[in-house]
């Protein structure tokens, strides 16, 4: 082995004498006589060593073959030493020191020697007493520098920022858990009466009903999302002791989304944080993202948007807080893999994931670790895939695949269809006006700050990830087909990052130009504390904990528990169908549940329902329940709603419910068909079981005709 170490000749003389004292401790090499001391010079040859018999030896240990010099340290192993007659006398010679060995023995064509420890005792040919180590420091110094590859030194990617001004931790953990609280109250305040219950809200928890029931939806199931949302609001409902722990069963899910949203405004400031923001910077950043009046309307609603983008958060907190740490980069994919299956749209943001892990890796371990964030997502996300495969519902049964031919819904024919739909349901203008309506403020300056981290993306990284990752759901807003108001979740923690990194830029000029960085943080702390009373006050965005829109609602419920019959076929939004279907419910209250409420969107396209129940007869309709949505959905689809629409046609309006909703109102209103034969008379009102069983004339669905 090669070596750059070359000792002078004055090293090599102090290390002859510091090795010659630790050798004539011992009986000599070939005779029974003490060494005695070297000469003045190790060079000298006049000196010699008295002859010394053999030290007894063991079998090489079989364990050590292949290990090269350190085959000459047998490990003891009790009393198998092998002894042997003393040989004759032999010349007796010097140790001579060449660089970092001792040469014990030389002759005309064979040398043997060892590693000389320097200050260590070494008898390579004698019995081991005790511990030796194998080479000296010097040696294992040069292997080091010839054989061994040196780990990188990983150095935190995300540090805390160390501000100028030491603020202890548990100041900085009172501040956040006090922010905390401020974003508890304004999203609890007033959150069961306003925003109205909404189509989804319906829709999802109806859904996790079913899941508890054995089923992914209480109807058939055509894959419009998949069913990890509503499994964990499920799991929500079976903690909390079931769907009317809080009052009716959107009350129940509207909890949990108030949990959700306090851990989302947690993680967007532990991830501006790790960014390597001030705290002051992390405070802003969370004040927009909570404190917004869009997200305390969204936030507050039982939307799968509002799951994924926890989940999606997570995922960019374990890559920031890993420092290339591949445990952490699992956990990420894990956590954006979640997020895919609680709504498909998060995958959008796949190519901004990966560049995330890509920039929170180190290049020692990078490939690795893309190929394990990349593989894990996939393999979660894929589940939605596989589900529909393993139910034979992947491909459209039109398209004559063999073992596919039995009447289905599908995957690919719903995606393809959703990729279809124009903006007639829900358009970028109308979407548009309703977020400048509430907030313009940080949909206009959450624009600018994307565009901003853009430029400013060249020189800093982290500017250029949050910037890539709202664009690329902008992308989806944009692109020309439906979008709804509630589109806007996603954007709404990747503008308040955006704007937090843009104020933090700009405020870093300020205080250079200034000389006084201490700017900075009372720049950013005077924002923080004027958004709430701008929102609230001088903007007038009160509604939030003023109105009642669900009054309307919850009394259309009352209504019919108290005036409909049970055995009548009522047309309901989906917000109505736990509470009028389900034991306990708000629209049934003591009283027996209504089995024949049924949505108004399956009454028009599940052949179940319009033909096996209603035999396409809208006559056997008795109650339609509308509120201003279901109504314009009808009339602006009067071939899907045929049905439905006839029986509007041929009813009277009983009761009608009005309330003050943002700058409208909610308006319900229930209709009662008139029948083209005697309409049966009521004896009970529908709250009790007994009396509405023993009242009622025999079904009108089991005429024909």
């Amino acid at each position: 082995m090669s070596s750059s170490y070359k000792p002078t000749p004055e090293q090599q003389e102090q290390e002859s004498k510091e090795k010659w004292a630790q050798l004539r401790n011992y009986r000599s090499l070939h005779g029974e006589q003490t060494l005695a001391s070297p000469p003045a010079s190790p060079a000298s040859p006049s000196s010699q060593v008295p002859q010394t018999p053999v030290a007894p030896m063991t079998q090489p240990d079989p364990s050590l073959k292949g290990q090269g010099g350190r085959a000459f340290e047998p490990p003891y192993k009790g009393t198998g030493y092998a002894h042997r007659p003393a040989p004759t006398v032999r010349t007796q010679q010097r140790p001579e020191v060449e660089g970092n060995n001792v040469v014990l023995y030389r002759s005309s064509n064979f040398y043997l020697r060892t590693v000389n420890r320097v200050g260590q005792k070494v008898a390579p040919l004698h019995r081991p007493a005790g511990y030796v180590k194998t080479m000296a420091d010097q040696q294992v110094q040069r292997m080091e520098a010839t054989e061994t590859r040196v780990m990188p030194n990983v150095a935190p990617i995300n540090p805390k920022k160390k501000g100028q001004i030491p603020v202890p931790g548990w100041f900085e953990a009172i501040v956040i858990v006090a922010g905390l609280l401020v974003v508890l109250v304004v999203h609890a305040l007033n959150m069961f009466n306003y925003p109205r219950y909404e189509l989804d809200e319906g829709t999802y928890i109806s859904s996790a009903w079913a899941i508890l029931h054995g089923l992914i939806t209480p109807y058939a199931y055509g894959y419009g999302h998949p069913p990890l949302a509503w499994i964990q609001i499920a799991a929500w409902i079976q903690f909390t002791g079931g769907f009317f722990t809080f009052g009716n069963a959107l009350n129940s899910g509207r909890v949990l989304m108030l949990i959700y949203a306090v851990a989302s405004a947690l993680l967007v400031y532990l991830i501006v944080r790790r960014m390597g923001m001030s705290r002051s910077v992390a405070l802003l950043a969370m004040a927009l993202f909570s404190l917004s009046p869009l997200s305390v309307d969204y936030q507050r609603q039982i939307l799968l948007d509002n799951i994924a983008v926890f989940w999606f958060l997570l995922s960019i907190y374990l890559l920031a807080v890993g420092n290339s740490r591949l445990g952490y980069i699992a956990g990420a994919s894990i956590a954006f893999g979640i997020s895919i299956l609680s709504k498909e749209v998060m995958v959008l943001f796949i190519p901004g994931m990966i560049y995330a892990a890509w920039l929170h890796s180190t290049k020692f371990q990078r490939k690795f670790a893309l190929v394990s964030f990349i593989y894990a997502f996939t393999a979660i996300g894929s589940m939605f895939i596989l589900m529909a495969i393993l139910r034979g519902e992947l491909f459209p049964d039109t398209w004559n695949i063999p073992f596919n031919t039995h009447q289905h819904l599908s995957l690919l024919d719903t995606y393809l269809s959703q990729v279809k739909r124009t903006q007639s349901e829900g358009s970028f203008a109308n979407a548009w006006q309703s977020w400048i309506s509430q907030d313009k403020w940080l949909v206009l300056i959450g624009i600018a700050s994307l565009g901003f981290n853009l430029v400013m993306g060249w020189w800093n990284r982290k500017q250029l990830l949050f910037a890539l990752l709202a664009m690329s759901f902008w992308v989806l807003i944009v692109r020309g087909g439906v979008v709804l108001p509630f589109y806007y979740i996603p954007i709404i923690p990747l503008a308040a990052i955006n704007i937090a990194l843009m104020v933090n830029t700009i405020s870093g000029w300020v205080g250079k130009l200034l000389h006084f960085d201490f700017i900075r943080a009372v720049l950013v702390l005077a924002l923080v504390l004027c958004i709430f009373p701008y929102y609230y006050y001088i903007g007038g965005y009160t509604y939030a904990f003023t109105q009642h829109p669900t009054s309307a609602q919850d009394q259309a419920m009352t209504w019919v528990r108290d005036n409909v019959p049970n055995s009548a076929f009522i047309v309901i939004n989906s917000y109505l169908y736990m509470d009028l279907r389900t034991d306990g419910g708000a629209g049934v209250g003591d009283g027996a549940p209504y089995p024949y409420a049924h949505v108004y969107f399956n009454v028009a396209t599940d052949p179940t329902i319009y033909q096996q129940l209603l035999d396409n007869n809208y006559d056997r309709i008795d109650y339609i329940v509308a509120d201003s949505e279901m109504i314009n959905d009808i009339n602006n689809d009067p071939v899907t709603y045929k049905i439905i629409l006839q029986a509007l046609k041929a009813s009277v309006l009983r009761v009608e419910y009005k309330t003050d909703d943002q700058n409208s109102q909610i308006d319900i209103k229930i209709y009662q068909v008139v029948h083209k034969y005697p309409q049966p008379i009521v004896y009970g009102s529908g709250t009790s079981h007994e009396i509405a069983q023993s009242t009622m004339p025999i079904d009108r669905r089991n005429y024909v005709g």
